[in-house]
């Protein structure tokens, strides 16, 4: 995973975070993290108080990533039920198949 999907992840509560644990908890090193949040201040992903020293993801960000995480939980929920009606319904003769083989 990317610095920058760490920092995302990280802040998905879409509370305020101190900066200091961000960097800390961050797999890479300090100047990349702090390269990171600069890059994401600076494009608007994340917002910093900078008196505070915390940072969070602007709401439209923390939509997008809720949003994201609703689909994929969903596609995961179909793609299993659909595994369930397939391995019961479809391979059910396999072994049958096999045997006149």
């Amino acid at each position: 995973m990317s610095t920058l999907d760490e920092i995302l992840w990280f802040l998905k509560d879409g509370q305020w975070h101190d900066l200091k644990e961000i960097i800390e908890k961050s797999p890479s090193t300090k100047p990349t993290t702090e390269m990171a949040l600069s890059f994401l201040r600076e494009h608007n992903f994340i917002q910093i108080d900078e008196n505070e020293r915390k940072a969070k993801l602007r709401p439209p960000v923390l939509n997008f990533i809720s949003e994201i995480q609703r689909i994929e939980r969903e596609e995961a929920s179909t793609h299993k039920s659909f595994e369930s009606t397939v391995s019961v319904n479809e391979f059910s003769s396999l072994p049958r198949s096999f045997e006149k083989v």
